[in-house]
């Protein structure tokens, strides 16, 4: 949430949905939805100490990041300065984890070992940024939303793979920026990646 709040501070009291749905916050009541396995958190903990990976863990508040100090996720990591940047060894229960600039070989090398987690790991991979993230099996923004609204319709605007079941199942969605190719469904608008663009989509309901 602390990456979050400050990019929608007038919302900050509503509904509001983190770390690929991993937490979630309503009236500033913060509950994690499911966290990372341990067994599952010491082998991927294990993995980025001997491959020297940057990466970004998160906990419930705090986070461990090991990653260049320019990188776009990291400065929005926690822009507003409300957490801690602890040792991964701290985080007691880790909610999502992203490896960053991985190098192509060995992103090949994670994608083939990663396959043994598929019955308990949700995992994303964004070859083109050369990222790979992680939360709990089943674990996506659209199925914790899911809990909260039931069979409620929804309209749902994304702008990474992240978003894909969030706009798959959503009566409407729209896609900000490029990325399309990724979208395989019908129920999809691209919307141009500017304040203009997406206030014009709204006027559609």
């Amino acid at each position: 949430m602390r990456d979050l709040v400050p990019v929608v501070k007038d919302f900050k009291n509503h509904l509001l949905i983190g770390g690929n749905g991993s937490i979630i916050s309503k009236k500033n009541d913060i509950s994690i939805i499911e966290q990372i396995p341990q067994n599952e958190f010491t082998e991927i903990k294990k993995i980025i100490k001997e491959n020297c990976i940057n990466y970004i863990i998160d906990g419930k508040f705090n986070y461990s990041a090991h990653v260049n100090p320019k990188n776009k996720i990291y400065r929005q990591l926690d822009p507003d300065k409300l957490a801690n940047n602890v040792s991964m060894d701290q985080i007691k229960k880790p909610i999502k984890i992203i490896l960053i600039d991985v190098p192509e070989q060995l992103y090949t090398k994670l994608e083939k070992i990663f396959q043994k987690y598929n019955d308990c790991l949700s995992i994303n991979y964004h070859k083109k940024d050369k990222n790979i993230d992680i939360t709990a099996k089943d674990v996506n923004k659209f199925s914790t939303l899911k809990k909260v609204i039931g069979n409620q319709t929804y309209i749902a605007y994304g702008n990474d793979i992240n978003d894909y079941e969030l706009l798959k199942n959503a009566k409407k969605s729209f896609y900000v920026g490029k990325g399309l190719e990724e979208i395989d469904f019908d129920n999809i608008e691209l919307v141009n990646n500017n304040a203009t663009s997406v206030a014009k989509s709204l006027h559609c309901f």
